[in-house]
Parts: C-alpha cells; structure tokens; sequence
C-alpha cells in the first residue's frame, strides 16, 4: 500500500495548479530541482506517469488530471495534521515552566535529576551565560546557578549540592597528570578566562583572591565552552568557575 508524505502530495498539487515548475517550486518551499526528483519520486510511489512535458509545456496526464482532487485532498489533511501538532508544540512550550541554565550544565551532578523533572513536569531547560538575570528580568520562573550572590529577598536559594572548582589544563602540560590541584600549583600559569564582567568570572576571581591566588589571564573570551577548545589545542589553561567543596 502507497504512503504518500506531505512534501510529495503538496509538490504535486502546487505544480498541478500552476504547469510551472520554477513558480511551484517557490511555493513548495524547495528547488526546481527538488521539485523535479520529488515529482519523480511520486511518480515511482504510485507507479503512474502523473506529469507530461510536451515541447516545453507542463501538462497532466489523463490520470494524473483523476488523481489531483484526491491527492489535494490528502495534502490538505496533511496540511491540517501539521497545523494540529504545531499549535500543540507551541501551547506546551508556552505552558511549559522555564528554566535557565549554565553553560555547560549537562556536566553538573544534578543535571539528570533536573533533565528527569523537566520530562515529568513540562520544563523547559535553556542554557544562559546570566541565568540570575533571566530570572530577574522574569524570562524563567526557575534558574540553575553555581553560585549566589546578594538576591532579592524575595528569591529562594535552594543548594542541590556542589562541585569542584575546575582547572582545564592542556594534555603536554605536566599537570594534566594530576588528579587534583592547589592554587599553589597553578600560580606560574597563564589561563585563559571569561570576560572579566562575566558573573561566572566574578565569583572564580573572588574565590582566588579569597585564597590569596590570583589568577594570570592572557586572555579573556565569551564563552566557556570556546575556552575549553583553545585549551585542547594547547593554547593555555583554563580555570573554569563551580562552587568550592568546604
């Protein structure tokens, strides 16, 4: 039995209605070319001729003509369907409650636990280099953060664990074989950092200085994850902000 998809029946029906594959294409939403190889493809599906190129003019074959009010009808329904399940995704998104994440999140000790609410409860988890102003600004309801600074008062903090605070270190540098690190081992590095405005630069700038160490950035980017990239090519270390275990 023929299983026709959406992009062959609207194809079809768009050529049908107009004989000009350049303008049928445009309305399909794919190349002339495209349109031509999933023509044929319906063609094979149904194994009939459907279109008849005479010098230059389109024309539909004789069964062609009999099948387009079904397969138009077909491509409505398909037109419908899609329609149906587009409204769908759009009110559970909007229904969904927001949460926004740190880069690189998906790292983190709690992140199954936070990925296994979201498919129980409809969350939805977006990553963002200021979650806390996503929230402020009230673009989530609920936000991941490694650290907490003065919040408003009327803001809950709840502590769902910690982590280390983490060194990238390039695989030639001789520390790489080291399964933990002191400040005292990294004070004739250089690092690579985030943007000193950044909050996650903030807070790692606070914890060293805290630890009487600070830190020798011969470079400051955007974001984390380009960092962590540099630093595999060896371009320097990164120290990578996370809350310190006490």
């Amino acid at each position: 039995m023929s299983t026709l998809d959406f992009k062959q029946t609207i194809a079809f029906v768009n050529l049908a209605n107009t004989l000009d594959y350049q303008y049928a294409a445009k309305k399909s939403g794919i190349t002339v070319d495209e349109l031509v190889r999933t023509i044929k493809a319906l063609e094979e599906e149904l194994n009939v001729k459907l279109i008849r190129p005479e010098g230059g003019v389109v024309e539909l074959t004789e069964i062609g003509a009999k099948l387009l009010p079904l397969i138009t009808e077909i491509a409505q329904k398909h037109a419908k369907l899609l329609s149906v399940v587009t409204d769908y995704r759009k009110k559970e998104a909007e229904e969904a409650i927001k949460v926004t994440v740190v880069p690189g999140f998906a790292n983190y000790q709690a992140a199954p636990v936070v990925k296994k609410l979201a498919q129980q409860h409809k969350m939805n988890i977006v990553e963002d280099v200021d979650p806390m102003a996503q929230l402020q600004q009230g673009e989530s309801e609920l936000a991941f953060i490694s650290y907490a600074g003065k919040l408003p008062d009327d803001f809950e903090v709840l502590s769902v664990g910690t982590d280390d605070l983490v060194a990238y270190i390039p695989a030639r540098n001789p520390l790489s074989e080291q399964k933990e690190l002191t400040f005292t081992d990294l004070k004739t590095e250089k690092f690579l950092t985030l943007n000193h405005q950044n909050p996650f630069a903030v807070f790692v700038q606070q914890v060293c200085a805290a630890a009487g160490f600070d830190p020798y950035s011969v470079f400051e980017g955007e974001k984390g994850r380009t960092l962590v990239n540099m630093v595999a090519l060896g371009d320097g270390d990164n120290l990578v902000d996370g809350t310190i275990n006490k």
